[in-house]
């Protein structure tokens, strides 16, 4: 069964001209564009969720019910804390149809499951409430698609090496430069005295 397409809120980019800034690394006063970023949600419908699931589960299977049931029980970050047996009680759904129906909807990334008994629902799917609220929940929510993989310790350890040698090279330019300036310095400074 294929994903859902994921549906995006979209940014309108306006030119507006250009400024002048001092770079701070150089010192050189420099032209840039200037542009002003405005965002707008699109692709979002009005539903009374009540009354839309009141409709659907006249017409609907015990797995649209399902969903819907999901829907009408989520807590405020939108997750659904409920086991497979206690969904099946609440519902009166056969535990076998809780199953199956619960695999179809990660399956279809509806939602994923956080931990036993804990699932988040795609917030690019439904989201009750702000904006900001949805694009935290949603940040969330791809992380929990990713999988990160176990080092072991050797490998740890070579990394760690890695980076220490990385740092170990950054240090030694550095301090390099510092002596440059610092010989630089003394370069300058019989002249000086000459001049007194």
């Amino acid at each position: 069964m294929g994903k859902i397409k994921e549906q995006h809120t979209s940014k309108k980019v306006r030119y507006i001209g250009t400024e002048q800034f001092i770079n701070a690394e150089t010192g050189v006063v420099e032209e840039f564009q200037v542009t002003d970023i405005e965002e707008r949600d699109f692709n979002f419908s009005k539903v009374w969720m009540r009354n839309f699931i009141s409709t659907l589960d006249l017409v609907g299977n015990q797995k649209t019910r399902l969903a819907f049931w999901i829907i009408d029980h989520l807590n405020k970050e939108n997750q659904l804390i409920a086991t497979f047996r206690s969904m099946a009680d609440e519902t009166g759904i056969s535990l076998f149809t809780v199953r199956e129906t619960m695999k179809i909807l990660q399956d279809s990334d509806f939602l994923r499951k956080v931990s036993n008994g804990v699932y988040t629902i795609n917030p690019d799917i439904y989201f009750k409430g702000t904006r900001n609220a949805r694009l935290n929940i949603l940040s969330q929510y791809h992380e929990l698609g990713e999988t990160k993989p176990q080092l072991t310790d050797e490998q740890k350890i070579d990394q760690i090496q890695k980076s220490i040698a990385l740092l170990q090279r950054e240090l030694d330019k550095l301090t390099s430069k510092k002596s440059n300036i610092i010989n630089a310095e003394r370069v300058f400074e019989p002249s000086e005295a000459l001049e007194n």
